[in-house]
């Protein structure tokens, strides 16, 4: 009986050797089917989320543009000041004209017309004369067009600005010590305003040039800006115009209207 023990006994190890390998096999196998089915998983989660994002990207969710809110401070702004008087952009225009073209003149003259007869067969006097004849038409529309008025500016109170009724009441009554800003043109085709008070303003005549009232108060000003204007040239009516929210005609006849009985008042103190 020990014969068949003694070779039993290496079959049972080879035989618990292959039970050991089909177990291990079998564990291999089991996890390369789930190593697998948990990788088809994943990408087909992948595929689902990237075709989602493509979905996305192809098809975006187009918010509708927002719109301006109306700026209601620009809107509902008080002016601070009317115009009561415009001279016309047809006759700014021409007087600006007539001092372009006579400043060509004057350079002109002084650069071609008087070197060219600055020679031996001509008298000295000759190149002068032309830049004196250029000089003398810039210098003749200068002057007589310093007094014309281009725009005058009423300015308005802190009550009259706070409604257009208030305003209107206002126009309707202006009182003597309201301020005018009176524009005209500089040498320099520049505006200049100048800043009195309508108690200020008289009537006044020129023989030289036109002129329909006079400031008799001027104010210092800096040398760099030049001396205050004391001539001004307007017509009595205002230009034929509709009114604007910023453009009373109609106030301008009662201005004037004051300035003539300035006169009265000054004779009288």
């Amino acid at each position: 009986m020990s014969r068949p023990l003694l070779l039993l006994r290496p079959l049972g190890r080879c035989l618990t050797r292959c039970t050991r390998r089909d177990r291990v096999d079998s564990l291999c196998i089991r996890n390369k089917t789930t190593d697998s089915g948990f990788s088809q998983r994943a990408s087909l989660n992948r595929s689902k989320t990237q075709g989602s994002s493509r979905g996305l990207l192809r098809n975006p969710i187009r918010n509708a543009p927002s719109r301006p809110q109306p700026n209601f401070s620009k809107a509902h702004a008080r002016p601070q000041q009317v115009v009561i008087y415009h001279a016309g952009s047809g006759k700014i225009a021409f007087i600006g004209m007539m001092r372009l073209s006579t400043i060509l003149i004057f350079v002109v003259s002084c650069t071609v017309v008087a070197p060219a007869f600055y020679a031996a067969e001509y008298p000295w006097y000759i190149p002068p004369a032309i830049i004196a004849a250029g000089a003398f038409p810039m210098l003749f529309v200068s002057y007589t067009a310093a007094p014309f008025v281009n725009l005058v500016y009423l300015a308005l109170p802190a009550f009259a600005q706070q409604s257009r009724e208030h305003m209107l009441s206002y126009l309707q009554n202006v009182p003597r010590t309201a301020t005018l800003s009176i524009e005209t043109m500089k040498f320099n085709f520049y505006p200049r305003r100048t800043q009195v008070a309508i108690s200020d303003l008289a009537p006044g005549k020129s023989l030289t040039r036109p002129v329909s009232f006079i400031n008799t108060n001027p104010q210092p000003q800096p040398w760099w800006r030049g001396k205050d204007g004391v001539h001004f040239y307007t017509p009595e009516a205002n230009r034929p115009a509709k009114s604007t929210p910023k453009f009373f005609p109609e106030a301008w006849e009662r201005v004037f209207a004051q300035i003539k009985q300035n006169s009265l008042l000054m004779k009288n103190k």
